[in-house]
């Protein structure tokens, strides 16, 4: 059968699809939106391993698509490596993300992937949110990255640019996101067992405590003017006292 064959009958509305049935009964973590969960095949991202995130980089939204994970109670520290900007700690601790058991990380790209490595690995980390540093990464690092993350029960979710999606990955899950309108994704399927490709929902992934944010006229004081102080006039400067040899 050809590729071109395959793909049209996968691509068919009756084509059944099996599923796993170990990562079924386990369940997935919840993602926090109702319809995401419902687009994805476990029921919620998961538990471990290597999951993509296909955008148009640096995708600000992406930070809050994965907010309510940061924020859940799996036991284990959390790790946000290289992003595009630094991550609001306000915002984050509104959204119930517990500070103390957050990390930072940056570094130049093969330091920063060996670290990534090394604590996704490590049993110590319940999430690891990578943005994929500069230059491709190759099929084995992906590889590399997916097991220590199998290894080490952590979900390390990476985020590469769209034209990632035309390389070969070992992730089970990978997902295109896009941004329609600020605090929006379009998250389509472009790979996750037991499911099929294109399936796609619409999300609002803007925080509660920003969408009921005031406008900013409501919480400014009005501005006043000070009253100028009134112009006084210098005294006159008085001619100086000649010297005492001079004076009569």
């Amino acid at each position: 059968m050809s590729s071109a064959s395959l793909q049209q009958l996968l691509a068919r509305r009756d084509t059944w699809w099996g599923r796993d049935p170990d990562g079924a009964a386990h369940g997935g973590r919840p993602t926090g939106f109702a319809a995401l969960d419902r687009l994805l095949s476990l029921g919620g991202w998961p538990r471990h391993g290597l999951v993509e995130l296909l955008c148009p980089l640096p995708c600000p939204p992406l930070l809050h698509l994965v907010l309510p994970l940061l924020a859940g109670d799996e036991p284990g520290a959390r790790l946000i490596a290289n992003p595009p900007e630094r991550p609001s700690a306000d915002t984050l601790a509104r959204a119930g993300v517990p500070l103390a058991q957050l990390l930072v990380l940056r570094g130049e790209r093969d330091g920063l992937l060996r670290a990534c490595y090394e604590a996704a690995a490590s049993d110590a980390l319940s999430l690891l949110l990578l943005w994929a540093p500069g230059g491709a990464l190759p099929t084995g690092t992906l590889r590399r990255l997916h097991l220590g993350a199998q290894q080490g029960r952590c979900l390390l979710m990476l985020a590469r640019p769209r034209r990632a999606a035309r390389q070969p990955s070992p992730a089970p899950l990978r997902l295109a996101l896009d941004c329609p309108a600020p605090g929006e994704l379009t998250v389509t399927v472009h790979k996750q067992p037991g499911g099929r490709p294109g399936d796609q929902c619409r999300l609002s992934v803007l925080p509660e405590h920003l969408r009921r944010a005031p406008p900013a006229t409501a919480t400014l004081p009005a501005l006043t003017r000070r009253p100028r102080p009134a112009l006084v006039a210098p005294p006159p400067r008085l001619p100086a006292p000649p010297p005492p040899e001079l004076r009569p």
